[in-house]
């Protein structure tokens, strides 16, 4: 075959991989829009929980907000009150890289979100495609094997529907979680393979290039995703040690181009260090920083990748691989990085929310090694093994991405389409409410919205930009501490006219399935790793006796509230769901209400401070 047919072949192969990955992507949404029809009204379907709290922030800075922004507050940083940087704020490159042309062409954050989920899908099959045929020089091997990476990142794990070793991991594809890390995550595979090019390749030139190319790459993942950037230093790390000792004749190239990589991330380094000096004084205890030198050796990618180490040394033992084959080092290289990214901590003392790593970075690091490690015992694919590979990879991301949207994400999905209209109302009030004028000059929303539907106060700063009661994001972008957070969630309780029993049910994790205020409470009270234990190696289980003074705390609040209460977070609107029957009697108490504006399957009701 010659070279031109073999591209056209490879190219045709990498083409089909990627449009079947978008349309794995895009599965959810294209359900929601046959079920909506003409009445969908723009929401995009998640299913990870902190896509809504990006998407408020690229909501913000499509908005022409500034870097450090409460998206949820409803205020910006200025000179006269400067924000603390946030998880937002440093992680900045995967934002602007939606927000920015998502202003030039004028659409919403949620349209955005929703092309954004379709472009990583076909941004990241491409890289590992090419990632994979550099390695192996096969490309329909490197076609099967972008989707048996990309659809299976998720089949072994301890997340997933059915809570066994063997599951339907949900989301089935945690890589494309907007923006992070699915706006980056494709950077990921790219630096491999530019590291795996300067390594392999021959000409000093070429070198050269490949190398200061992927310190760019690097220097970009500081500021786009913690997981993704401190994983792919970890592996460099771990191929150029490997490369400097299995391969004698490369040692000088290898320490030169590991040298000049580190240097160009040294000096992304720099402003990123002064950043997270100056983060907000809550953020380790929001993302749960925990103080360690525990051994982490049984986790399941680490068994995998100890059968990787032990099939390679096998193979080299038995000289039926070679130990200075690229290949060899590559996969010895993702077996091992699990290793060190669960280990730090024995060194550092420090580890925060490893899950992460598990999820969004070895999940897929670690079934490119298998494949690679696959490929040294069996030189030459067959068409038949190929084509199963393929057909079984895809057929499972259907299952895996098709069951949990129908079974735990489509109501939600509908729910929020229907909310749609009246955050777009909200939108065009805050041109006229002064909530732009104020953003940049007060320490406060001017304006903040009430709902009783903790589903609405979530997606609303995605489509408008004033404040919210509940301000989702306080901790990350403002500071506040957890004592603040549970009075804020307190008064929004106290507006809802919610008894302490319902409060009781509610942190027992027994609450009435209408009862939407109480959505995210054992969060806010306890904290996340308090009710998601993987989050911490440390975390403790919830007591009776621990509910009990909650709700004794609740039961003192709602008796003192005061009129000095209230103008903590004085109200502008109430946005009040026309179904159900919502006790105005607290609400009314404090705030005059105006005669309501019907819109869509909510009333929208301005509010004014009783004298």
């Amino acid at each position: 075959m010659s070279s031109l047919s073999r591209n056209a072949a490879s190219w045709k192969w990498c083409a089909i991989t990627c449009l079947a990955m978008v349309l794995l992507s895009l599965l959810p949404q294209i359900h929601l829009w046959m079920v909506r029809g003409k009445d969908w009204n723009g929401a995009y379907v998640y299913s990870q929980g902190d896509e809504p709290l990006y998407s408020a922030y690229v909501n913000a800075l499509i908005n022409g907000r500034t870097r450090k922004n409460d998206p949820f507050g409803g205020t910006d940083s200025s000179a006269g009150a400067s924000l603390p940087e946030s998880i937002f704020s440093i992680q900045f490159v995967p934002a602007y890289a939606t927000a920015l042309p998502a202003r030039v062409l004028g659409i919403s954050a949620s349209t955005a979100f929703i092309v954004l989920i379709a472009v990583a899908a076909l941004l990241t099959s491409l890289s590992v495609f090419r990632l994979i045929q550099c390695v192996t020089s096969d490309h329909r091997l490197a076609a099967a094997g972008t989707l048996f990476v990309l659809c299976l990142g998720r089949f072994v794990g301890r997340y997933g529907l059915f809570g066994t070793f063997l599951d339907i991991g949900f989301p089935a594809l945690p890589f494309l979680r907007r923006y992070e890390p699915s706006a980056a995550f494709p950077l990921f595979f790219v630096f491999q393979l530019v590291v795996w090019r300067a390594l392999t390749n021959e000409n000093k030139r070429r070198i050269q290039a490949f190398v200061i190319l992927a310190g760019l790459i690097l220097a970009l993942l500081v500021f786009s995703y913690l997981y993704l950037w401190t994983a792919a230093a970890v592996w460099l790390g771990c191929i150029g040690l490997l490369w400097f000792y299995f391969r004698p004749s490369d040692r000088w190239k290898t320490i030169a181009a590991v040298a000049v990589i580190t240097a160009i991330t040294a000096v992304a380094l720099a402003p990123y260090a002064y950043m997270v000096l100056h983060r907000a004084p809550t953020l380790d205890e929001q993302q749960i920083l925990v103080v360690t030198h525990q051994l982490d050796l049984f986790r399941v990618h680490e068994i995998l990748c100890m059968i990787i180490l032990v099939a390679l040394i096998i193979g080299v033992w038995r000289s039926r691989i070679d130990r200075a084959d690229p290949r060899f080092i590559y996969a010895a290289s993702l077996a091992i990085l699990p290793f060190i990214i669960f280990n730090q901590q024995v060194f550092t003392g420090r580890t925060m929310q490893v899950f992460h790593f598990e999820n969004f970075v070895l999940s897929y690091s670690t079934l490119v090694g298998l494949l690679i490690m696959v490929t040294l015992f069996k030189r030459h694919s067959s068409s038949r093994g190929v084509i199963w590979m393929a057909t079984l990879s895809f057929a499972y991301g259907i299952i895996a991405v098709g069951l949990p949207s129908r079974l735990l994400f489509m109501a939600g999905a509908i729910s929020n389409d229907k909310s749609v209209p009246v955050l777009m109302r909200l939108q065009e009030l805050s041109r006229k409410d002064g909530t732009f004028a104020n953003s940049r000059t007060k320490d406060q929303a001017s304006t903040l919205v009430f709902s009783p539907s903790v589903a609405l106060v979530t997606l609303l700063p995605t489509w408008t930009s004033q404040g919210t009661l509940l301000d989702v994001t306080g901790a990350d972008c403002r500071g506040e501490t957890r004592e603040e957070r549970k009075e804020i969630f307190y008064m929004h309780l106290y507006y809802c006219k919610v008894q302490s029993n319902a409060l009781r049910k509610a942190l027992n994790d027994a609450p009435d399935e209408s009862a939407d205020e109480l959505s995210n409470v054992r969060p806010v009270i306890f904290g996340h790793e308090r009710v998601f234990p993987y989050l911490s190696p440390q975390s403790a289980p919830i007591q009776q006796d621990e509910i009990e003074l909650e709700v004794q705390a609740y039961e003192a609040y709602i008796d003192s509230f005061s009129r000095e209460e209230a103008l903590k977070r004085p109200i502008t609107y109430a946005v009040i769901p026309i179904k159900g029957n919502f006790d105005f009697t607290n609400l009314d108490r404090w705030y005059e209400r105006d005669a309501g504006e019907r819109v869509g399957d909510y009333t929208l009701y301005r509010l004014k401070l009783r004298d």
